[in-house]
């Protein structure tokens, strides 16, 4: 019993060492694949902006939550009843993400990772964009709670700064099969609510 309780406490004062805070921001794209993630990060239009904690055992493990405002777009095409047609969305969201990270370092100058990252999030903003108009509210919206995973790879430069990039994926019914237009509920066809992430944060 004695050693079991010597041990945690070891692994406690381990990790506790190697804890940072920090600050992360980056774009976040509802495209799914990289040419037109960049295309859409011109815009600067969807991006996510927070805190973060970093609680690492080595180079090995660490566990990284945040606490982020992420604004994320959503294209909802096929409307039926109007040709040629796309609704855009512009949704932000108070999110909690947690990273799983496993990697390795490269001596003392980085550190080269790849992680899972579930998370939640409560919307609490939403604009919606149809031909030349724009409206807020949440009439269009299904739920205002989110929840999914992101996959992704990172360095971390000098202990001190992460450069990442991942793919999420949205696995809540956000916006529902159908769509109100000009007072008219219309029928989706497809609904996407994916995409990639790229971000950078400093470590304390």
């Amino acid at each position: 019993m004695k050693k079991a309780i010597i041990a945690i406490a070891a692994l406690f004062v381990a990790v506790s060492a190697h804890a940072q805070f920090g600050v992360v921001a980056g774009l976040t794209s509802s495209s799914s694949n990289i040419e037109a993630a960049f295309a859409d990060a011109k815009s600067i239009s969807q991006y996510h902006v927070g805190v973060t904690y970093k609680l690492g055992i080595g180079n090995l493990l660490a566990v990284q939550p945040a606490l982020i405002y992420n604004v994320k777009g959503a294209r909802l095409g096929d409307i039926a009843g109007i040709d040629d047609v796309n609704v855009d969305f512009k949704t932000g969201y108070l999110e909690l993400p947690v990273q799983v990270q496993v990697g390795f370092g490269i001596g003392s100058l980085a550190r080269v990772y790849g992680f899972a990252e579930p998370f939640i999030g409560l919307a609490i903003s939403n604009k919606m964009k149809f031909a030349d108009s724009t409206t807020s509210g949440w009439d269009n919206m299904k739920s205002k709670f989110e929840y999914g995973v992101g996959l992704g790879a990172g360095v971390e430069l000098f202990r001190h700064l992460q450069v990442s990039v991942k793919y999420f994926w949205n696995l809540g019914d956000v916006y529902g099969k159908q769509i109100t237009v000009g007072g008219v509920a219309h029928d989706l066809a497809s609904s996407k609510c994916n995409g990639i992430a790229a971000s950078v944060a400093f470590l304390f």
